[in-house]
Formats: C-alpha cells, structure tokens, sequence
C-alpha cells in the first residue's frame, strides 16, 4: 500500500496511450482499454527491458499512480504520427506486428494510424476516451478516483481530497492540428489549422501545455533526433534540425494569445535546437521583461553551454546530445517562471554506465540507487545553473516521468508505484549537499532544508505552478 503521507505531481505521463490503443480491440481485449487497467513488471517483462530496452509492462495506469501516491496528473494526449508504423517494413500487417512489440499499444490501434488521415480527429477520439473512462475504482479494499482540473479554485478544492487524482491535459506534438500529413498525401491547411487550435482553446478542459514538436517533421518547426535505438526502422531526418516555419509562428502566436482563451504555453521538449533559439528570440522579442512560462515536461540536461559543447568537463555524466538541454535554456526557463520537469527515461537522463540494468535488477531486490543518483545530478546541475542567475534554485523543477511513453525506466524504479521510496533516496542526496561544501551562494538556495528539496520536485512546485497557470 502506499505512504498515505506521500503524494506527488507528474507533468508527464501516458495513463491513456495503452488504454486508448486497446480500445481499437472492441470486446476482445475490454480490461485493457480500461485507464485503471494494471499489468506491473513481472519476471519475462523485465528481461525483455534489460536485454532488449522494450518495457512490456504498465507504468502509469491510475492503479499504478494511486499506489504509488499520484495527486496531480498531466495526462499526454498523444495521437501517434504515421511515420512509426509506415517504416521499413512498409505500412501493413508486418509493419503493425513489429511495432506493437515495441509499443504495446494493440495491433488493431497500428492498423488504423496506418490508415487514418485525420489527426485532428484521433486526437479528440483520445481526449473523449479519457474523460469517459470511469472515475473510480477499489484498490486494496480502497476506493480510489480521479477527475479533471477545470481552475485554480478547483485544483485547491482537490488538494484536500483524499484517494482522489486531479487530471489536467496536455498534448504530444503540434501535428494533431492536421500538419505533417505531406508525405501521405495531404498538405496542411493554414485555415484548418488555426481554426483547429481554437478548438482545442475552447475545449471543456483545455490542455496546459503543447510539446510543439514530437519525432517527425510537422511542417510547424524542426525536431531534434529522437529515436536512435530504431533509426534503421523508422527514418525521421526528413526535416531534422530545422527552425519554425511562417505557419509555426503563425500557430504560436494562435496558442499563446489571451483574446481566444486561456494561453496554452509551449514545451521546448523534442524541438530541434534551432527551433528552441527561434522560440526564445520569438519570446524575447516584444515583451522580454513579460515572459510567458515555458515548459521543458519531460527532458534531462546535458550539462553544456551552447558554446562550448561537448569539452565542457561537467557534462561526462550526462548523455549529450542536443536533444537535452543547455544551460543557457535552464536560465530562459527559470527566468519565464517556467517548469524543467525530469524525464526518467535510462537513454536520456545519464551516461549510459550510470544506469544500466544487468543481473542484479532481475533477480535481486529493486536497487534505487543508480536512480537517485541520476535524478539528482540533474536537480543538482539546474540548481547551481539557477543560483549563478539569483534565482530560487529549487522552485523549477518537477517529475516529467514519461511514463507508458515507450520510454526506458531507471533501474529500481519500473512504475509510479516505486515512487516513495525514490523520494527517500532524493531527500538524502540533497541533505548531503547542503550540509557539505557546495557552490551555491545564495541564502535561499544554501538555507533550505532537504525535505523542502525533495517536496518540491515530486509535489509543490507543480502545485506552484498550475496556480500561477491559472492566474494567467
């Protein structure tokens, strides 16, 4: 059971990408398309991850999250984009096999990405899935529930309420606004697009944020490389490390406006580096003193400035690459009243020694610690990134964990159930560093306790956040 004192905040996370996918089966599979539907980490399903990186097992259902002590959820709306399963094996029923084994998704939901041409469409087929699925459910002999968060009043109402997620939505790649279809024979429409955009602003529970990019081009603003492990399977390099395009900026400018809503703020997370700089001179551009927040909801730092590059000597532990971010971007982040949320993802987040799994994490007990040790570098490098700047050093980041995002998870920590203990190993990272020589000369970043540290990545600063989100 879970520490009924222990609650956190995930910025990021798939509870409905299997559940939606096994919906596609009709009354074959009906448990699976159930967003309480948990299937955890058994002895085959873990061998496959360590030998293989597949994770074969459920992650963040709201079972999973209930025990593991989820409050705040920002459920990923996420219809895929073709090019996963119109790949190297062409787009039929092989294609659709080889990339369920990979996704876990179910067979028939492929098949249909295959051959849909709407992903406007998909995505408010996903949207309704969500908020139909039922709201509650027993959890050793605990009823558990969950609803969607409509404003701060709301979210501070659900704070008090026990055994119970609050949902907010967010979305995974721009092209759900009908873009990227080009090389399946459909070009974007500028009209279509935009009036798309306020559709979603006028939804009854309109997402927080947009991951701009995702894994292919989306004739909006280039991606950053992502999908390394299946490069030979899927080909991503059609507009690879390109900027934002007229109509990018034009769907910008739709998303953060004030006169159609609510602003929907901007993930930085799989943009292309060159996209990232367009987005921060876009930011800075008119009203630099007046900075909307800008999200990073589920990424790692690689420890390097943008000048300097892979010679920095502080970024050994880090997996380098530009699909993470620099520090510079730390600094834009902070200073917008942002969010970095920590993307607990092996291939990301350190050097590959740092978190590998092997023997022991299959037959002995979970060992957290390579985890604690990965998650807490990253806090510690954008907390001393943030004191050189004078801001509050721990009041930007949060878990962005990913999770059922067919992401690789650190070792110990195979779902949101795991999450307890994970806190435990942070608080005493963090002990350590204050209480011995450290780099931070700002009192407030030097004075506060630990335990303040650790509650504000799994809890508070999301909590912080969506406050100020609905104050805009």
């Amino acid at each position: 059971m879970k520490d009924v004192d222990f609650k956190y905040a995930d910025l990021h996370c798939h509870p409905n990408l299997k559940s939606f996918g096994h919906s596609f089966d009709g009354g074959n599979s009906s448990a699976r398309s159930d967003v309480w539907f948990g299937e955890g980490p058994a002895f085959l399903t873990k061998l496959l991850n360590v030998l293989l990186g597949l994770t074969r097992f459920n992650q963040s259902d709201l079972t999973t999250m209930s025990r593991g002590g989820a409050k705040i959820v920002f459920v990923s709306l996420y219809p895929f984009e073709k090019g996963f399963f119109i790949n190297a094996a062409g787009g039929g029923g092989l294609s659709a096999y080889l990339s369920n084994l990979i996704t876990g998704i179910g067979f028939n939901r492929i098949r249909d990405i295959q051959t849909h041409s709407d992903y406007f469409a998909d995505l408010e087929k996903e949207y309704s899935h969500f908020l139909g699925s039922k709201r509650q459910a027993e959890i050793g002999g605990v009823v558990n529930k969950w609803r969607p968060v409509e404003s701060a009043a709301d979210l501070q109402k659900g704070m008090n309420e026990r055994n119970q997620i609050l949902a907010c939505f967010s979305i995974e790649g721009a092209h759900v606004f009908n873009t990227g279809l080009g090389p399946y024979g459909k070009v974007a429409r500028e009209r279509e697009v935009l009036e798309n955009v306020r559709k979603v602003k006028n939804w009854k529970y309109p997402p927080v944020y947009i991951t701009f990019a995702h894994n292919f081009f989306n004739d909006l603003c280039g991606h950053a490389r992502s999908l390394e492990p299946i490069e030979k399977f899927v080909d991503q390099s059609h507009g690879l490390d390109t900027g934002f395009t007229p109509l990018g900026y034009r769907v910008l400018d739709e998303l953060l406006s004030k006169e159609n809503g609510r602003p929907i703020l901007i993930d930085l997370k799989h943009m292309s580096l060159r996209s990232r700089k367009d987005y921060f001179e876009y930011q800075t551009r008119d009203n630099p003193d007046n900075l909307l927040p800008t999200i990073v909801s589920h990424g790692a730092v690689n420890g390097m400035k943008w000048e300097s590059g892979k010679d920095q000597a502080n970024s050994k532990d880090f997996y380098r690459s530009d699909i993470n971010f620099y520090d510079e971007e730390i600094e834009f982040i902070g200073l917008s009243g942002g969010l970095f949320a920590v993307q607990f993802d092996a291939r990301r987040i350190a050097s590959f020694d740092l978190v590998k799994k092997g023997r022991k994490d299959l037959f002995g007990q979970d060992d957290m610690e390579r985890a604690v040790s990965a998650i807490w570098l990253q806090l510690k490098h954008i907390a001393i990134v943030l004191d050189q700047k004078g801001l509050f050093s721990w009041g930007f980041t949060c878990i962005g964990s990913d999770y059922d995002g067919t992401i690789d998870p650190l070792p110990g920590v195979w779902t949101a159930a795991q999450f307890p203990g994970l806190s435990e190993g942070i608080q005493k990272k963090a002990e350590e560093f204050l209480n011995g020589p450290n780099p931070m000369t700002h009192k407030q970043n030097k004075s506060i306790s630990s335990k303040e540290v650790a509650d504000r990545f799994f809890y508070q600063n999301a909590v912080e956040f969506l406050q100020r989100y609905y104050e805009l």
